[in-house]
């Protein structure tokens, strides 16, 4: 397909699809599509227990007691701070957690539109009046959690395309040295809730944090509760420099207050043709007055994110050639999570079912790409080998000549490396038609002429499929096709799938 139209107007993008489009006349309005699932990056990992009782051992070696005018009872105690990680919780103190994870979720999660304004809304020049209204989003706006990531809380990072989340369960275990010994005084429990999105329109990408201490418990006569603050601060490794940071605020840390924190990061580097790799961080400690702080715990970072200004295309991504296009041309920055697979969403009974159809049968044949497991396609950005993918599973006229109103589409697509011309091993050609097959609704989706000697039949996954649908749809589909690479920073030799629904 050739395309034409925005190269914006994906009709899917990873993790969140837009509506489906309207239906045709006399086409009933199909259910929305469900979203591709996040991905786990790894489990939760366990940092060392600081609240080991050699180690309260070591803390107390080094602290010294508490003068005469430390408060609530402090006087002459030494008193030291531990953290733990996702330890075993009470009854108690799992009610209370969730009870917070209920009130955080409670909250609307936030939209793609609303996370682009947020991006670039640090960046007063990246915004357009119609873009972000003094309603909208403003810098250092924490920005709600998508319901997924409550999903799989206390599992280790999960993401998207554009997303990535991880929520860890913190305790904070507050002990006395007696005589050499630790002595439980206390303990406090905190949802540590980090969130990093970007966008494929904007080559910036913001991490946040959100501490809630949602548990506290105390297990002697000490009273230290009201003097408890946080202190945090960002960090990132790889190709980033920072935008703006602003620490974590309020700092008190109390029940139920939330404590939160925005960075913003840009890569290093953004020259055309640029691509750089980053992963953003949040640490934080807490402290309590005459206690020693405690150790800084440091998140650990999510998969690197990927900005580029690389992103190019020519326009020729599917089916028929179409001539007069510019060649590749550079079409703005953008980041994505590049170990996430996207998936193309096509539907089979909207404004163009007809690639739809083809696409299945195609798929179902053996042929790559299909979604959820399938061996994935790779995007191909050279425009001559484009143009010979085109040209070996649609010949151009005379040799295929095209019935009224209809143009050659191909599986897989012309823009991948699973191509006709450009797939290893190479395979055969293979159609389903004649018979001219059609979708209930009656629209023709493979028309072929059985002269142009191509087999139907054929199976595997070596090869392509060959059919003959209207022209109206192929250049719509060609256009989302190229919307999709772009608002997923689908790069050359990416890869990604087709969920055909």
């Amino acid at each position: 397909m050739a395309l034409f139209g925005s190269p914006g107007a994906a009709l899917a993008t990873t993790g969140a699809p837009p509506a489906n489009p309207a239906a045709a006349p006399g086409v009933p309005p199909v259910t929305p599509a469900a979203k591709t699932p996040p991905q786990l990056f790894r489990g939760q990992e366990i940092t060392a227990d600081t609240c080991s009782p050699a180690s309260l051992k070591a803390k107390g070696k080094k602290a010294k007691p508490l003068p005469a005018s430390a408060p609530g009872g402090l006087a002459g105690k030494t008193v030291v701070t531990c953290t733990r990680i996702n330890a075993p919780g009470t009854t108690a103190s799992l009610a209370a957690r969730d009870a917070a994870i209920r009130t955080a979720r409670s909250v609307p999660e936030s939209t793609d539109a609303q996370r682009l304004a947020a991006l670039k809304s640090v960046r007063p020049s990246a915004v357009t009046p119609k873009e972000v209204t003094p309603k909208d989003v403003t810098p250092k706006d924490y920005v709600q959690l998508p319901s997924w990531c409550y999903d799989h809380a206390f599992n280790g990072w999960w993401y998207t395309r554009s997303d990535e989340c991880q929520i860890r369960d913190v305790t904070v275990g507050y002990f006395e040295i007696v005589n050499g010994e630790p002595i439980d005084v206390g303990t406090a429990k905190h949802l540590e809730t980090s969130f990093a999105y970007m966008s494929g329109d904007i080559d910036d990408l913001a991490n946040q944090i959100r501490i809630t201490k949602y548990f506290a418990e105390r297990a002697g006569t000490l009273d230290f509760w009201g003097l408890q603050q946080i202190h945090g601060w960002a960090t990132c490794s790889g190709d980033c420099k920072p935008i703006s940071d602003s620490g974590l605020k309020p700092g008190n840390y109390k029940r139920d207050q939330n404590n939160d924190g925005e960075s913003y990061w840009e890569p290093t580097h953004d020259e055309f043709g640029a691509i750089t790799h980053l992963a953003p961080t949040w640490n934080y400690f807490v402290t309590a007055a005459g206690f020693e702080p405690s150790e800084t715990v440091t998140v650990p970072p999510p998969p690197q994110a990927r900005c580029d200004n690389a992103f190019s295309t020519d326009g020729n991504d599917m089916g028929d050639y179409t001539p007069g296009l510019s060649p590749n041309a550079l079409l703005g920055a953008g980041c994505a999570v590049p170990v996430y697979t996207p998936t193309w969403i096509i539907y089979k009974n909207g404004l163009y079912p007809t690639v739809g159809w083809h696409v299945e049968a195609a798929q179902n044949s053996g042929l790559p790409g299909k979604y959820p497991s399938g061996d994935p396609l790779h995007r191909l950005t050279d425009s001559a080998k484009k143009r010979a993918n085109g040209d070996r599973a649609c010949p151009a006229a005379p040799t295929w000549v095209r019935p009224a109103n209809k143009q050659c589409d191909e599986y897989p697509m012309r823009s991948t490396y699973e191509g006709a011309a450009s797939a290893t091993p190479q395979g055969t050609a293979r159609s389903f038609a004649p018979p001219t097959q059609k979708t209930p609704t009656g629209d023709e989706w493979c028309e072929m002429d059985a002269a142009w000697g191509v087999p139907t039949g054929v199976t595997g996954p070596q090869g392509w499929s060959s059919c003959m649908l209207p022209a109206t749809d192929n250049s719509h589909q060609g256009a989302f096709l190229g919307g999709f690479y772009k608002t997923n920073r689908v790069l050359d030799n990416d890869p990604f799938r087709v969920w055909v629904q």
